[in-house]
């Protein structure tokens, strides 16, 4: 599905995540968050390729078996009974087969479909800045990681010695490009003899963006993020890129057809936990001077047909771009602790209070999706939830413009309901895979498409002008993704232990993304009273 589409990767598919800053102001610098970022990943890699890191386990009930004895007894088990062991105690080990795929491989434009590259031998990230990429050593020979000084070093020289590249060749544009156009692209680029630059980048454990935008405007931040302006300092065809601004925040966008959130959240959860702890190099530290073998820098050779088609991607992407829209929103009146209290599902009263924010400012009610994991099977990725239910119309409706008193019940119907259906899909139960699987063998067996999937209602139910995702974790400020139509809101929201939030994409010739963060907020605040009112 995703290497045979055809439309840019950013914003069509590419999402963002951004790091919670770190407890101590001096780790925040630009150069200091990059630093211990970098060693993180690296030594997480190194994890990987040891098979040292510790499985990823969904706990029933964590108190009782996220626990050293719940560790021991799997450890003990043989493998072929270890799953039994787990499920003993109400835990249940997810799919890994997507973490492979984490580190040293980007997304290859080719006609018709894309391919997946990996190359896991690779020692060295890739930095971008100014529009100019960098091979910047983090092994030796060995496979020995090397010391955070080094790697310090290395930085802290790009940052000071990185020439600006002209706007027509910063090479990063092209992988904003249609999929097609950037195909045509690349192969031009290594007929230009740039084809060993290419897999430098292509086989890097990671892109890091180091970025000028030195900016605490939410709005123009998310554009930052997701879009990259002309994306001169982006590569969004790698498995993943953290940028670091000059404020020191940090954020992954990731290519989406590899894997999905889960295995990027745990990397994330992961380095968090890592450089908060760790602080492999501080603020304090003067950066030693750099190893001139570590630190690559990629002087393609551009002919003027290249140096046009990059002024021309950028001019594409700003010009595409252009009517996308955000908006955030932060509501402290409710918090992920506060609702559990009320024997309600946080997500359930987040995914109510959306339905009402948009039948408030549009009196009506259309197709919902919420991303939920199928990572409980062998390769699974996401099942469509439909959150736009029988009982979310019932209460918004009763809650915006009737006087029923039986709210605090209603409120327990959609908890419920949603319940059921976030077991279903993560159990594979849904319908949605099924019958895109369906579809997909048809066209595969050259058999003509069954006349449902032309359906009017059919296709109606599947314009999702709701997309919505939860990133439900204190490791994670916002994240967040564009539109999926034209005339559709892309939210990603947040249910954690002090606030919830909200980042709202749209077209702004379409939808008003300001004024749905407004109804957003209101909506809360209506839940609020009645969950208060209830306790």
């Amino acid at each position: 599905m995703y290497l045979r589409a055809r439309v840019p990767v950013a914003v069509n598919y590419n999402p963002f995540m951004m790091y919670a800053p770190d407890p101590d102001p001096k780790f925040n610098d630009q150069l200091t968050r990059a630093t211990n970022l970098a060693i993180s990943y690296a030594r997480i890699k190194r994890s990987l390729d040891e098979n040292l890191l510790g499985p990823e386990v969904f706990h029933m009930n964590p108190k009782k078996s996220d626990t050293k004895l719940f560790r021991t007894v799997c450890k003990t088990l043989p493998p072929s009974l270890s799953w039994f062991g787990a499920v003993a105690f109400k835990a249940f080990p997810l799919d890994m087969s997507q973490y492979k795929s984490l580190f040293c491989g980007s997304r290859i434009p080719k006609k018709e479909k894309d391919v997946l590259y990996l190359d896991s031998t690779q020692k060295h990230f890739i930095a971008f800045y100014k529009g100019i990429p960098y091979a910047v050593r983090i092994f030796d020979d060995s496979g020995k990681l090397l010391d955070a000084e080094d790697v310090h070093g290395s930085l802290a020289w790009i940052l000071k010695n990185g020439k600006e590249a002209k706007p027509e060749e910063s090479v990063g544009s092209l992988t904003s490009l249609d999929r097609d156009s950037w195909a045509d692209a690349r192969v031009e680029l290594q007929n230009a003899g740039n084809e060993e630059y290419l897999k430098k980048i292509d086989g890097g454990l990671f892109a890091m963006c180091l970025d000028d935008l030195k900016t605490e405007e939410h709005k123009r931040l998310v554009q930052s993020l997701l879009i990259g302006d002309d994306a001169r300092n982006r590569w969004f065809d790698k498995c993943f890129q953290t940028i670091v601004d000059a404020n020191g925040q940090a954020t992954i966008n990731f290519e989406h057809s590899w894997g999905d959130g889960v295995a990027v959240l745990r990397l994330m959860e992961e380095s968090f936990k890592d450089t908060n702890k760790n602080h492999f190099v501080s603020s304090d530290d003067q950066p030693k001077s750099h190893n001139p073998a570590h630190v690559e820098t990629l002087n393609f050779k551009l002919t003027d047909s290249l140096k046009t088609k990059i002024h021309e991607a950028q001019m594409t992407h700003v010009n595409a771009n252009s009517d996308l829209d955000f908006a955030t929103m932060e509501y402290e009146g409710l918090n992920r602790d506060l609702i559990k209290k009320t024997k309600l599902s946080p997500d359930s009263v987040m995914q109510l209070a959306i339905q009402m924010a948009f039948y408030s400012l549009y009196k009506e009610f259309v197709p919902t999706y919420e991303s939920c994991s199928t990572a409980a099977f062998l390769k699974g990725r996401t099942e469509c939830m439909r959150s736009a239910t029988a009982a979310t119309r019932t209460a918004t409706l009763a809650i915006l413009e009737e006087n029923r008193k039986d709210i605090r019940q209603l409120l327990t119907d959609c908890s419920s309901q949603h319940f059921q259906l976030v077991k279903e899909a993560s159990m594979g139960q849904g319908y949605d895979r099924h019958l895109l699987g369906l579809k997909i063998t048809a066209q595969r067996l050259s058999q003509p498409t069954p006349d449902f999937f032309g359906d009017a209602g059919y296709n109606r139910m599947n314009h999702f002008v709701l997309s919505t995702s939860t990133l439900s974790t204190e490791t994670i400020v916002f994240g967040g993704f564009g539109p999926v139509v034209a005339d559709g809101f892309g939210i990603g929201y947040n249910v954690v232990a002090s606030k919830l939030g909200a980042v709202i994409s749209s077209n702004k010739s379409k939808r008003d993304a300001a004024a749905f963060s407004n109804a957003l907020y209101k909506s809360l605040d209506i839940l609020r009273g009645h969950l208060v009112e209830s306790k």
